[in-house]
């Protein structure tokens, strides 16, 4: 097993702190959403300086129901192409390669900052599989982006990483990835525009230096992609009232996710080629 690491991250790339944190807490939860055996593990193999996490409490069943549906997507994928490439863009220390069980002819590349990638590569030490590969990568840069593999099928999944990149960014990553394969598909989340103006004023945001920089908007990504064709469109919080443990708080939420404005607070999304 590693050794302990100290994670001192600034930014964006601090929120992977919060998301392990909250996935820590619902595996330890008696009615467990996405049930992840290596949240518990990889938490105590870090020392960190990020205070106030329990002011995210409230959001663990959304942070693991957006998990959980996004590693039902990538089962899908990589059972109908075991031979195609994933790219994980923002992978943080997430343990997604392990829980859906990567196939050895599977190209799989866990892309981050630089920084973040040497964390991931430390706390997990051997634990990910060969056929692995971590990229170190500044997504806001125009260089270093890796090869994409034309002839194989691709997925990308970019969990609780757009809504913090600038939109041309979000854009370019959206080109690169069209222009490089012929058949991709893209699965991420994406948030509602007055979750960017809340996030401003966020207190752990705050202390961390970071917020939300792009909001969902329909019309102007298809608009932007024509090439691109929506396959699903899910509201987390409509899966958060199905799959909330404290069964007593499903019909709140319910209600809740009626108002727009909660039902569009945090989306995923699923684009394909074609």
């Amino acid at each position: 097993m590693p050794n302990t690491e100290k994670v001192d991250l600034r930014g964006a790339a601090a929120t992977l702190l919060m998301t392990l944190y909250m996935r820590r807490v619902d595996a330890r939860s008696r009615r467990p959403i996405l049930g992840d055996p290596w949240a518990e593990p990889l938490w105590d193999r870090i020392t960190h300086d990020v205070h106030g996490l329990w002011q995210f409490t409230g959001d663990v069943s959304a942070i693991a129901c957006r998990a959980a549906i996004l590693d039902r997507w990538t089962r899908e994928f990589l059972s109908a192409t075991p031979d195609g490439q994933v790219l994980h863009l923002g992978c943080g220390l997430d343990s997604r390669p392990l829980r859906v069980g990567v196939p050895p002819t599977c190209r799989w590349l866990d892309v981050d900052q630089p920084g973040v990638v040497d964390v991931r590569r430390r706390v997990y030490g051997d634990d990910l599989p060969d056929s692995v590969e971590q990229v170190p990568l500044d997504l806001t840069a125009d260089d270093g982006w890796p090869a994409l593999d034309a002839d194989r099928p691709t997925l990308v999944v970019a969990e609780g990483l757009f809504m913090y990149l600038p939109g041309e960014t979000v854009h370019g990553i959206v080109d690169r990835v069209v222009s490089g394969t012929p058949d991709a598909t893209l699965a991420f989340d994406a948030a509602a525009p007055w979750t960017v103006r809340v996030s401003r004023w966020t207190p752990t945001f705050r202390a961390v230096g970071t917020e939300f920089r792009w909001a969902w908007d329909p019309a102007g990504f298809a608009h932007r992609h024509p090439e691109l064709t929506e396959r699903d469109d899910v509201s987390v919080y409509d899966e958060v009232s199905l799959r909330e443990p404290r069964v007593w708080l499903r019909p709140l939420l319910s209600a809740a996710g009626h108002v727009p404005a909660m039902q569009d607070a945090l989306r995923l999304h699923r684009f394909a080629t074609g």
